[in-house]
């Protein structure tokens, strides 16, 4: 069912309206019996409705417009399984909406996402590994791009390298503007995470991202100068040469792995000079 009720633009709705591709979305989320299942922004239930014969039972929808939680709750309310739960997905982590609703963990998320906060609430997500088994969710196809880009790939950057950092991932399909309602000005993929632990942790990974955020800041400049304000250039020259590295290398040309290495020789180098 349509709702009546207008897109928000202050929520970037873009409700979808082609059941085929709903149910392909669907599909690829590989639904097994007794998953709990997270629906981020249901809006007029594209995907609530085949989520629902799949799964069994446990399927939570998360939205932030009242009117829309409303209008499925009168369609869909009595369905046996259904929890609509009122609000912002990123006011808590998925653990939280998950107990809220009394289900067990981990879930599979199944979104399509609002184009302006589909990053932080993939980069939310895929940080709750212990919570959440995979995301399928539709988003602007540069994003999704941007998400699984590989080194020296025009989209690739500091988003990419945090996405590695956490996840596994892969572009599914895209989706054309026309099977949308409103129609968006841009073409949406269906991306597919795959969260996972990442190689180092606490006050090392910390070390890791603030290195590859510093390093994409200033994507034009060679490692040693635009890490500069975090070390020394003959630091960083040093550690990319123990990595096998050029000094003339780029933030772009670096993978995750490669920043991994980095932050760990620097930091030797460091220890080995304060000694």
């Amino acid at each position: 069912m349509i709702s009546p009720y207008p897109a928000r633009k202050k929520w970037g709705q873009h409700f979808l309206i082609d059941s085929g591709a709903a149910r392909r979305i669907v599909a690829s989320a590989a639904i097994v019996a007794g998953e709990t299942v997270v629906e981020i922004g249901p809006g007029d239930g594209a995907l609530t409705r085949p989520l629902l014969e799949v799964a069994r039972g446990h399927l939570i929808a998360i939205e932030i417009d009242p009117l829309r939680a409303s209008a499925l709750e009168e369609e869909l309310g009595r369905a046996a399984g259904l929890t609509i739960l009122r609000g912002d997905v990123l006011a808590r982590p998925i653990a939280g909406w998950v107990e809220q609703a009394g289900l067990s963990l981990p879930a599979a998320v199944v979104a399509n996402l609002p184009y302006n906060v589909a990053t932080p609430i993939l980069s939310r997500a895929i940080e709750e590994r212990s919570a959440v088994s995979r995301i399928v969710a539709t988003v602007q196809r540069e994003v999704a791009r941007r998400f699984v880009a590989a080194p020296g790939s025009d989209d690739y950057g500091y988003l990419s390298v945090r996405a590695a950092l956490f996840s596994r991932g892969e572009i599914l399909f895209d989706i054309p503007p026309g099977s949308f309602r409103p129609r968006p000005k841009v073409v949406s993929s269906v991306l597919r995470l795959i969260p996972r632990e990442p190689p180092v942790t606490g006050s090392e990974l910390d070390r890791v991202l603030s290195i590859a955020s510093a390093a994409f800041q200033m994507r034009r400049k060679s490692l040693p100068n635009a890490l500069a304000g975090i070390g020394t250039r003959q630091g960083w020259a040093e550690a990319l040469d123990r990595c096998g590295l050029s000094a003339r290398s780029r933030a772009e040309e670096l993978g995750a792995s490669d920043f991994v290495r980095l932050a760990s020789e620097e930091r030797r180098l460091g220890s080995e000079c304060g000694a």
